[in-house]
């Protein structure tokens, strides 16, 4: 005789488990940058950054023209957990768990817009956690179209025949009380230095892969080990096969200050100087995961593995 399990439907309080994940610990620049990493999963080669300052009523937008989602798209993009870790992927995809757009986001934010367009179509959801919050039944309510107010900035997907913007609002984490235009630039700055270095094998190079520009002024890449200065030596790449791939390894010894010019020397110091920047850098699908310095892991922005590069920079 078969038993069969009783079993009940117990969701999560959805105020409760979105005000949970805005603590997992990002950065203003390390969550933008989960946010950079979809466009350029989806095939994007332009992303615009744009900081609009007006106090507490600031907004942050992400707009690319990567291949944009239709209405189903877009709402699975939205849902928490859609994909599972154990789901195969692309070997170009930088995304693991299906949650970095709306962790990253929330994790500075309490009002996500994200809109896309394909196929000539726009489609519009956005997540409110102060909705949430004063939901009585504790459900998920996905709401349908902007908020009021935004629709010009909605707008910038027209240029576009596909491609998809995020919004930024309520921002609660990045613009507290006390916070002036001076610090929103600033935070600008910071953000900039930190995505040059991320991304830097994408902006750099003969042939970029991406334009990224941050209020129009595009971002020039950083990149940790000077590969293309002449005085820089880099040893032979060691490939290392493992089970899901194979890991490239390579070191590079910069050169001495006295081989650089004045201007090279200041520019190639990184975001932390030129201490600070020696050490491990682990690189997934051609993006800076994280750094390991002085012995110590300063950041590292993912858990997904992969097609792997190691650079030890000395």
């Amino acid at each position: 005789m078969m038993v069969r399990n009783k079993s009940r439907n117990v969701p999560p309080k959805a105020s409760a488990m979105t005000e949970a994940l805005r603590g997992l610990g990002y950065t203003a620049a390390g969550a933008l940058a989960d946010i950079i990493d979809n466009s350029i999963s989806a095939s994007a080669d332009q992303v615009q950054l744009l900081f609009f300052w007006d106090g507490p009523a600031s907004r942050i937008v992400v707009v690319d023209n990567g291949q944009g989602m239709d209405d189903a798209e877009l709402e699975r993009a939205m849902r928490f957990g859609e994909r599972s870790p154990l789901d195969a992927r692309t070997a170009q995809d930088l995304g693991r768990f299906g949650l970095g757009l709306k962790t990253a986001s929330f994790s500075q934010c309490r009002r996500l817009t994200v809109a896309s367009r394909k196929g000539g179509e726009t489609h519009c959801l956005r997540w409110d956690l102060d909705v949430l919050a004063a939901s009585e039944d504790g459900g998920w309510h996905l709401l349908e179209g902007p908020d009021s107010g935004v629709e010009p900035i909605l707008g910038l997907l027209n240029a576009t025949s596909s491609g998809t913007l995020v919004l930024w609002e309520l921002l609660d984490r990045l613009v507290p009380s006390g916070f002036a235009e001076q610090d929103f630039l600033d935070l600008m700055d910071k953000i900039e230095g930190h995505l040059a270095m991320v991304f830097h094998r994408f902006l750099g190079g003969d042939c970029p892969r991406l334009n990224l520009t941050i209020n129009g002024r595009p971002v020039a890449p950083w990149d940790p080990f000077l590969a293309s200065h002449p005085a820089t030596w880099s040893s032979p790449v060691d490939r290392l096969a493992v089970d899901l791939g194979t890991i490239e390894v390579q070191c590079h010894v910069l050169p001495h200050k006295d081989r650089l010019s004045a201007h090279e020397y200041l520019s190639c110091a990184g975001p932390d100087g030129w201490t600070a920047q020696q050490g491990f850098y682990v690189y997934r699908n051609e993006r800076l995961l994280g750094a390991c310095r002085d012995e110590k892991i300063r950041y590292v922005e993912s858990t997904t593995y992969g097609q792997s590069a190691v650079s030890f920079g000395l």
